[in-house]
């Protein structure tokens, strides 16, 4: 069992890498085709990928896990849209940092949506989280950039999207079968807007090409298959640490590629906000040892 358990963190670690290159293909994505044609495709290949590697277990889909999905998807297809339009008015850098401001919020959405009060730990995280975003996106003139603000909102729609897939999971929602309709329902959405719209570009240039398969082959279908796969033997506290990690790998790959200059300002408030997921993570289950050792 150890090694099981050792071998999912080890794939956690993967799948943190992957998402950390999503900040990257997804500007990648931008550079010809517009926030809803890019979540059109990303979304459309995962969901074709899913059903080709899954059919047996997708066709046994009852009716209450399909409508779980299509809720999920939903929520997603905004939050997603929500992150691809700040990434435009952002530099993927700080998106990856800005981004991850969801594991400290998700114990106070999970407060308002079943009732569930933090612990101390959370009021700690959201402080040193909040105080790290300052850092981030705070201008001279204490105003927040439109590209650091959408990337918040989507932190906090991104937080809402886990609160309800680990209640329905909870409820015995099969995770293939709910990825499968999430993936439909983020697909069907994103589709008709760009059809309202007559936004669907037909010139795809190499660079956005690539961030479209890497979007839709690794960080939405690899990735999500290895998240549930993993999470079937590793903790949950260590899989939500492993997996925040996507922020540095996100800081680390805009450094590489795009050649920004992070700043002092950005380091410090990455070091923050990373703090507060370290805290949010595993500081309450060690204040829950340290008391049962006393």
């Amino acid at each position: 069992m150890r090694k099981k358990e050792m071998a999912a963190n080890l794939l956690l670690f993967f799948v943190a890498i992957i998402w950390g290159g999503g900040f990257v293909a997804g500007k990648m994505a931008l550079s010809t085709l517009s926030p809803m044609t890019a979540l059109f495709f990303r979304f459309g290949l995962a969901m074709i990928l899913c059903g080709l590697c899954f059919p047996k277990r997708i066709m046994k889909t009852s009716k209450k896990t399909a409508l779980q999905g299509c809720i999920i998807g939903s929520i997603q297809m905004v939050a997603q849209a929500v992150q691809l339009i700040g990434l435009k008015y952002t530099s993927a850098a700080k998106q990856s940092f800005l981004c991850t401001a969801y594991v400290a919020l998700v114990p106070f959405i999970s407060w308002l949506v079943i009732r569930k009060r933090p612990k101390i730990t959370a009021f700690v995280a959201g402080f040193l989280a909040l105080t790290g975003i300052g850092f981030i996106c705070l201008t001279e003139s204490f105003s927040i950039g439109f590209g650091d603000g959408m990337s918040l909102g989507f932190a906090f729609i991104f937080g809402l999207q886990i609160v309800l897939i680990g209640r329905f999971v909870g409820e015995d929602a099969d995770s293939i079968q709910l990825s499968f309709f999430q993936f439909f329902t983020a697909a069907l959405l994103s589709g008709v807007i760009v059809l309202i719209k007559s936004d669907i570009s037909i010139t795809i240039s190499g660079e956005s090409l690539i961030g479209i398969l890497y979007l839709g082959i690794l960080n939405t279908f690899v990735a999500m298959v290895g998240q549930n796969l993993s999470q079937k033997y590793a903790k949950d506290t260590t899989a939500a640490l492993i997996i925040s990690l996507e922020s540095v790998f996100g800081f680390l790959f805009s450094l590489l590629y795009y050649h920004e200059k992070p700043g002092l300002r950005l380091v410090t408030g990455g070091i923050l906000c990373f703090a507060a997921v370290f805290i949010n993570t595993v500081g309450d289950q060690y204040v829950q040892l340290t008391i049962k050792k006393e």
